[in-house]
């Protein structure tokens, strides 16, 4: 078995039928489905056993209603393939998704993750607002590589959570190593709904990962879904970024060697901070006027991040605020954007 797909369900009937058609249909065969299901009274139970009564690759177990990280982790813990595909119940994924993230991880070794596109749709299943190719944090950081393949060289996805957002968007745009949750922990389910920005970063600390720009997962939109109430950007959220990134770093030596501890620890870390921490209240204040008053106050003090802020905007770089990340990457002596060429 190669690839264990994880499906965690609570009355999960509405969208099940277009998630369960996604997986069946794939082009790559060699997969198992494990429906992890919370005691779903809406006929999600009904549907799945139709489906187990067909098709011998799937399989369902019956779990406390305690979440969706612990059932993400449920479904792990029974992975019989050596790659992972968490599969959420209301989203899909392009026909060719496990071929193109199958061949990807089998050509490049040294990656632990594959990693693609979104397609964002509506709750009828219509292309929605396509925010992620101009505003999402991993297109930001790749640039014109956003359409290329290409590898990304451990910690720069970690050392971009630093700055406060979330690289990877979505679980269904990855298939993962089941040997990187044996490194780096399952989710965690202590974070509400964000949870897997903790497991993000610390995949991104210690993974390279391989994207493919030719295939993609999907992402529905809708009032019920799991990350709906979360207020993005408010001062709650930002907290709860803050908090994860903290414990992160406080538990790294359970995950990384000594030697890169010390290096993220005093190289990284810090600029990350002072960017973020720049960036949270700069980006706070609603008038120009305030902004620019905030970056003289800033300027006094004599904080670099400020300077390099100010000679961005002289030479012309008026989004230098949101091109950040590709100035995160600018911080390592390597090349940590590897460009693989065109498809």
């Amino acid at each position: 078995m190669k690839v264990s797909i994880c499906l965690p369900t609570f009355n999960s009937v509405r969208f099940l039928s277009d998630r369960l058609d996604s997986i069946i249909g794939q082009s790559y065969a060699d997969w198992e489905l494990i429906v992890v299901d919370s005691g779903s009274i809406d006929g999600t139970v009904q549907t799945v056993d139709e489906l187990i009564a067909r098709d011998d690759r799937v399989r369902l177990i019956q779990t406390p209603r305690d979440g969706i990280y612990p059932n993400f982790n449920r479904g792990i813990a029974h992975a019989n393939g050596e790659l992972v595909h968490i599969a959420t119940s209301d989203d899909t994924m392009a026909r060719d998704f496990l071929e193109k993230m199958v061949r990807a991880l089998e050509a490049n070794c040294d990656c632990d993750i594959a990693h693609c596109p979104m397609l964002v749709f509506n709750v009828d299943g219509v292309d929605g607002i396509n925010w992620w190719h101009q505003q999402s944090m991993f297109a930001r950081s790749s640039g014109s590589l956003i359409n290329e393949r290409h590898k990304r060289i451990a910690p720069l996805d970690g050392v971009l959570c630093l700055l406060g957002d979330n690289v990877y968007s979505s679980v269904t745009q990855m298939l993962v190593r089941k040997t990187l949750f044996e490194k780096v922990g399952c989710y965690e389910s202590s974070w509400g709904s964000l949870g897997d920005f903790h497991w993000n970063l610390r995949a991104g600390l210690v993974a390279n990962t391989i994207h493919v720009p030719d295939t993609w997962g999907g992402w529905r939109m809708h009032p019920e879904q799991a990350t709906a109430s979360v207020q993005i950007g408010s001062r709650g959220h930002q907290l709860l970024i803050n908090q994860m990134i903290t414990d992160v770093l406080d538990r790294l030596d359970l995950f990384l060697e000594k030697r890169d501890q010390v290096e993220i620890c005093g190289k990284y870390v810090p600029q990350a901070r002072e960017l973020r921490d720049y960036r949270g209240e700069y980006e706070g204040y609603s008038t120009v006027l305030q902004r620019r008053a905030f970056m003289i106050r800033q300027l006094v003090d004599g904080r670099m991040v400020a300077w390099r802020h100010l000679r961005a905007l002289l030479g012309g770089g008026r989004h230098w605020l949101r091109d950040s990340p590709q100035l995160a990457a600018s911080w390592f002596d390597d090349d940590v954007l590897v460009p693989l060429g065109l498809v």
